[in-house]
């Protein structure tokens, strides 16, 4: 009797996976229903890394410079330790019964755990008793995945702004306000230490609070009044 032989796919779009680098990610495998498997075979980018004859308790690793880090587990899933960069990337697995050749998919995307961002001031301006401040966000290695929150605390406290970058203004009321900048991706999430308003503007004319022309008036009547008393 003929068989016909099929192909199917068991996802149309592939299943989204996040790793963390050097650590472990597993691609869970779903068996097709009721069918006895004849061979399984994992890829990577389109090349076999992995062969498996559940039938003979076969497995082979056709990726030899990834044997040590490639594991097959429970239920012939794929499990990958220490993962790098280069594991990242699109992986499959074929899986062939007597009657069909069933496909499925991954995509497999790896990101670091981020260190603690760090906050450079780009600038601090102070005129007519209000202090500008630009202020500037980074991770070290952080990738292009990385979301910055600002967070400001203290009167009027709010979520400020999002982005790498914060610039904002404070009248001599709004300087025992303090910031922090958070950075994200996907898998984890870091925070600065306190940027406080009062010491970013301090020496500032907006941090004094005395600016004003009243004040260089009576400092240039004393002036005055102590060359007086030098003739004298």
């Amino acid at each position: 009797m003929f068989i016909e032989n099929t192909v199917s796919q068991m996802s149309s779009t592939p299943s989204m996976v996040t790793g963390v680098l050097g650590e472990s990610v597993t691609l869970a495998l779903k068996f097709p229903a009721r069918e006895e498997i004849d061979s399984i075979t994992w890829l990577h980018n389109g090349t076999s890394i992995i062969f498996i004859q559940p039938n003979e308790a076969r497995i082979m690793v056709t990726a030899p410079k990834r044997k040590d880090r490639l594991k097959v587990i429970q239920f012939y899933s794929l499990q990958l330790n220490n993962l790098t960069m280069a594991d990242a990337g699109s992986y499959s697995v074929q899986i062939v019964t007597s009657t069909s050749s069933v496909f499925s998919s991954y995509t497999l995307r790896i990101f670091r755990q981020l260190r603690r961002p760090q906050i450079a001031v780009d600038s601090v301006i102070s005129e007519n008793g209000t202090c500008h401040a630009t202020l500037r966000c980074s991770v070290e290695e952080g990738g292009e995945n990385v979301i910055y929150r600002w967070t400001s605390m203290g009167p009027g406290a709010i979520v400020s702004q999002e982005g790498s970058i914060l610039s904002d203004s404070w009248i001599p009321d709004d300087l025992d306000r303090n910031y922090t900048c958070t950075a994200m991706n996907p898998v984890s999430n870091s925070t600065s230490s306190l940027i406080f308003v009062k010491q970013l503007c301090a020496g500032s004319k907006a941090a004094a609070g005395t600016y004003c022309p009243v004040t260089w008036i009576l400092l240039g009547k004393g002036l005055l009044l102590l060359m007086a008393l030098g003739v004298l």
